[in-house]
């Protein structure tokens, strides 16, 4: 019997020992992850109080939205890539074509020739509105988005070619997105002038019981409320977000060479964040807009109205459901760490490799967050067990209270003291009080998600190495919002 005691003993002490050496890494960790956020932070802060008074217009547009009216409208391109988008991309190509307060447009929808169904919904748009069109692919979907957009692009040539029409500026969206009525009035006026714009992505709230659908609310509204206008700040360099973003000529020239004669590259499964740093890379000029609208004299009808959010930004809505957020949130990480490392390396100057390290510490970050997880769960069992069982084997104390460590954990409770209330200044800027105070506790639902998806895009590049096939591209089903019901429709 004592030899039992023992063993399991040995085994206690053994794991204790473990959950010793994983705490020191993970506080160690966790302090430089949260000190480069603190960081940024700091910067976006100073910047914001420098410049309090304008925050919310940009330079380049003027206070008042009127004078928008006046510039002449150049012929602008939007593509719209779409595999297995029926249920969506009518009612979407629909209201955009009846949103967009410009005139000078054309909508290029791109469908694959085994998708009938897509196709189908497309061509009731297009029989509608003459500057919506359908293109097919030449090859079988599923494909890229790369490819598909690909495909639209050598659609437009031909078009302009045939019709001596020249499109200034090329932008795209995908099926999902609810666009604003200005944003074609703001590409007009800012290309080419830069060569890539970004407009913020604002995700749609649903209800609030719907904890991982709106998780996306709070790192959107940090990530293009803060972080990536530092990022522009410190380097000039901005990440495309897939929709959103406009192309003036030549950085569609300048894309074609880089990429041996096709505009967007189909080795990728996020070419867009690539688009960003390549261009960039070769003197391209690069901006995330802010603009918040208002109009000194009367606004037009659509000012106001439900659906139109204040600021000039993409607003869709995002997966609901945990196993299509970890699916998405996983393509992300492999485009962006793994791909990203492999394509990209660490080229550029100083700050650019220091961004670059934010975008890929996800390898060691979101582990570190699991690390945390287990040794709280373990810490607190311990504690429980002994408070029924005060007379059990006791403990070694992990953390001497006079030793560096404990330093660290006082810094980096601070830390996480500030995540929050960044992550609630931020999400409330955006979307209001009550979503604010939500977004601390679905801040434990983003970490679950982030470190699921970590784990299945590390499985996915493994075995992508082991067998020589690239990763598989994972369509996510979207929903659209029917902005005269309130209804949405999957």
């Amino acid at each position: 019997m004592d030899a039992k005691i023992m063993s399991w003993l040995d085994l206690l002490a053994a794991y204790w020992f473990f959950i010793a050496i994983l705490l020191r890494l993970g506080i160690v960790v966790i302090f430089i992850s949260s000190l480069d956020d603190f960081l940024i932070d700091c910067r976006y802060w100073v910047w914001r109080l420098k410049n309090h008074k304008i925050w919310r217009r940009s330079t380049y547009l003027p206070e008042y939205a009127d004078e928008l009216y006046h510039d002449e409208q150049q012929a602008i391109a939007i593509m719209i890539p779409a595999w297995h988008e029926a249920p969506v991309i009518q009612r979407m190509a629909d209201y955009a074509a009846k949103t967009f307060d410009y005139d000078n447009y054309h909508i290029f929808v791109g469908t694959y020739p085994n998708d009938p169904e897509t196709q189908a919904e497309v061509d009731k748009v297009a029989a509608k509105y003459p500057n919506v069109h359908k293109v097919v692919t030449r090859d079988p979907g599923p494909t890229t988005k790369a490819d598909c957009l690909n495909n639209i692009i050598a659609y437009i040539f031909a078009m302009e070619e045939q019709d001596g029409i020249h499109f200034s500026c090329i932008a795209y969206h995908d099926a999902e997105d609810i666009i604003h009525p200005l944003e074609l009035r703001a590409f007009n006026r800012l290309v080419p002038t830069f060569d890539l714009v970004q407009l913020p992505v604002m995700p749609l709230a649903r209800p609030w019981t719907n904890f991982v659908g709106n998780h996306y609310i709070d790192e959107f509204a940090e990530w293009h409320g803060k972080d990536i206008l530092v990022r522009q700040l410190l380097t000039g360099q901005v990440p495309s977000a897939g929709v959103g973003t406009a192309f003036s000529r030549k950085a569609i020239g300048l894309l074609s060479e880089m990429n041996g004669g096709v505009v967007f590259d189909t080795g990728t499964l996020t070419e867009d964040y690539e688009i960003g740093f390549c261009l960039h890379e070769v003197g391209a000029r690069e901006m995330m807009l802010h603009y918040h609208v208002q109009f000194k004299n009367t606004p037009p009808a659509w000012f106001g109205r439900r659906g139109v959010h204040d600021m000039i930004c993409v607003q869709e809505y995002f997966p609901n459901h945990l196993w299509q957020a970890i699916r998405q949130k996983s393509r992300w990480i492999v485009g962006i760490v793994f791909q990203g490392w492999k394509n990209l390396g660490w080229r550029g100057k100083p700050l650019m490799k220091y961004m670059l390290i934010r975008d890929r510490k996800s390898i060691i970050a979101f582990p570190s967050v699991l690390m945390g997880y287990l040794i709280v769960l373990t810490v607190g069992q311990a504690w429980v067990h002994h408070q029924f069982n005060p007379d059990w084997w006791t403990f070694p104390v992990l953390i001497p209270i006079d030793s560096w460590l404990w330093i660290l954990v006082a810094c980096n409770f601070f830390f996480m003291c500030n995540r929050l209330l960044q992550r609630f200044v931020f999400t409330r800027r955006y979307f209001g009080f009550w979503q604010g105070v939500q977004s601390i506790p679905r801040m434990l639902i983003g970490n679950i998600v982030n470190i699921f998806a970590f784990f299945r895009a590390f499985s996915q590049v493994r075995n992508s190495n082991k067998t020589g096939r690239a990763v598989k591209w994972d369509k996510t089903s979207h929903d659209f919002p029917d902005l005269h019901t309130g209804e949405d429709h999957n």
